[in-house]
């Protein structure tokens, strides 16, 4: 069995907030000021595999903001790539575009190819391992700094992504 968490995330020109946490129902939101705006991000979509002793990092960038679609995309290639008789299981979290019509249709299909989905607890993102990749990405391989260009940023991305080990699909 191969176990894959899959998870999005994004970088932007300027430092990330490294993390936040509110008693539930209390949040506060804040605005934080951004470079070149959405111009100015990079996002990823990817997922942390664990198979036997092996641990892989697939990665695809997206184009703006994760939609419903990129997620069917990024699923559907996952299901070409499973080996008959080798169960593949997708753990995702709760977001909307993870569950949306599309995602429901195709998932008897993706089932038939060896892939299944599996959803996390409501507000346990600690249980999605491919976070911690990201926090070890953001926070140590990269280095912690604005960027003044996006071109500058995705030279920073690639590095910390071949230290990782990384495969783009």
């Amino acid at each position: 069995m191969t176990l894959k968490y899959l998870d999005q995330t994004g970088l932007s020109l300027m430092l990330s907030v490294g993390a936040t946490w509110f008693k539930r129902g209390c949040g506060h939101q804040f605005a934080i000021p951004t470079r070149w705006g959405s111009s100015g991000r990079i996002n990823l979509i990817g997922t942390y595999s664990l198979h036997r002793h092996e641990e892989v990092l697939e990665v695809r960038e997206l184009t703006g903001t994760c939609t419903g679609d990129q997620v069917t995309a990024y699923l559907d290639t996952l299901a070409a790539e499973c080996r008959p008789g080798q169960l593949t299981v997708v753990v995702l979290d709760n977001a909307a575009f993870h569950k949306g019509a599309l995602i429901r249709e195709r998932r008897e299909l993706w089932e038939q190819q060896g892939l299944y989905l599996r959803y996390l607890p409501p507000y346990a993102p600690f249980l999605n391992l491919i976070e911690e990749v990201w926090r070890r990405l953001k926070g140590i391989l990269m280095p912690r700094r604005c960027y003044n260009s996006v071109a500058e940023l995705r030279d920073a991305l690639l590095t910390g992504l071949k230290i990782l080990g990384t495969r783009f699909i």
